[in-house]
This record gives structure tokens, sequence and C-alpha cells, in this order.
């Protein structure tokens, strides 16, 4: 079985993440005048619900390689 993404992507990408996640934190802070609890807790939100999905995604693809 061949992989789908090398090293390079994976890398890639989490370099890419990380750096919209500084853009959005710097527009939540200075444009939008969010203070840095209000970011705080919406980020926690977020990660929690994406966590929750992928979880499940990844869960149920578990699942279906069993039957």
């Amino acid at each position: 079985m061949e992989r789908s993404f090398d090293i390079v992507t994976i890398v890639s990408a989490v370099w890419v993440a990380g750096y919209v996640a500084a853009a959005v934190l710097y527009v939540a802070l200075h444009e939008f005048g969010l203070s840095g609890e209000a970011v705080r807790s919406g980020a926690e939100a977020a990660a929690i619900m994406i966590g929750a999905a992928i979880a499940v995604d990844f869960l149920g693809k578990q699942f279906d390689k069993a039957k």
C-alpha cells in the first residue's frame, strides 16, 4: 500500500494552519477588539468540535473495517 501523503505535505499543512491561526488571532484582537479570554474560549469550542468530528470520522472508518 502506498502512502497518500508524504512528510513535506504534512509539514506544509501544519505550517499553513499555524500561520492562519496567527493571522486570525491578530485580526480578532486588534481589528475586532475582542479580549484574549474571548478568543481563547472561542478557540477551545472550535477545537473541541473539530476534534469530535475527526474522531467520529476516524472511528466510523475503523468500525466499517471490522465488519
